[in-house]
């Protein structure tokens, strides 16, 4: 006499065995799976209007250009103040006779040109010039340390007779009598000599 246990396990291999012999024929003679037929999507069809506009005048631009090559030499530094493009314009009036030094102890400003004109009252700025130095690295350095010190000081490149010189002055200040106060507080922490001047972009 079969146990129940026995019974289930019989009845589940006649199961198994019925569900193969109807599914296995349809697998391998590939006729039991009817393929899905997709109807072919119509041709898309565009408008494209033609442009008759006439083309951009572009005589700006190219005297923008001409005007920019003029301004700017090859080296990206202003014609007219020497000052390299991006970097702030330090303009000493009256200009002094110094000339750039590596020593921290002076900070001479270099004579702007002739041809350099005053900024308007209304952008007028100033700023303290600390040093000026023919080695970028050590204007690198004192500008570091003056921004460590706590004040905003930053760079400004000019290039004068083909020399570059790399210049570190703090500010800028909008009253003149502000850049005079932190000229002499400067000259007193780091006993230099340093100097106002003139400030723009």
């Amino acid at each position: 006499m079969l146990t129940e246990q026995t019974r289930y396990r019989l009845i589940g291999t006649i199961f198994l065995v019925a569900v193969a012999a109807i599914t296995l024929p349809m697998l391998f003679d590939g006729e039991g799976v009817e393929p899905m037929q997709l109807d072919p999507l119509p041709p898309a069809t565009f408008d494209v209007e033609r442009d008759e506009s006439p083309p951009p005048d572009m005589t700006p631009a190219l005297q923008a250009q001409r005007e920019l090559a003029a301004a700017i030499d090859a080296d990206g530094y202003a014609t007219e103040t020497g000052t390299r493009f991006g970097d702030p314009v330090l303009i000493e009036d009256p200009p002094p006779t110094q000339v750039a030094a590596d020593d921290v102890s002076a900070a001479p400003v270099l004579p702007a040109p002739a041809s350099s004109a005053a900024p308007t009252a209304s952008a007028l700025k100033w700023a303290v010039q600390v040093g000026s130095f023919g080695q970028a690295e050590n204007a690198t350095s004192l500008r570091d340390q003056l921004v460590d010190d706590g004040y905003a000081a930053f760079l400004s490149n000019v290039k004068r007779d083909g020399k570059v010189v790399t210049r570190v002055a703090v500010g800028p200040f909008i009253e003149h009598a502000a850049a005079v106060r932190q000229k002499d507080a400067l000259d007193r922490r780091y006993r230099v000599e340093a100097a106002v001047v003139r400030f723009s972009y």
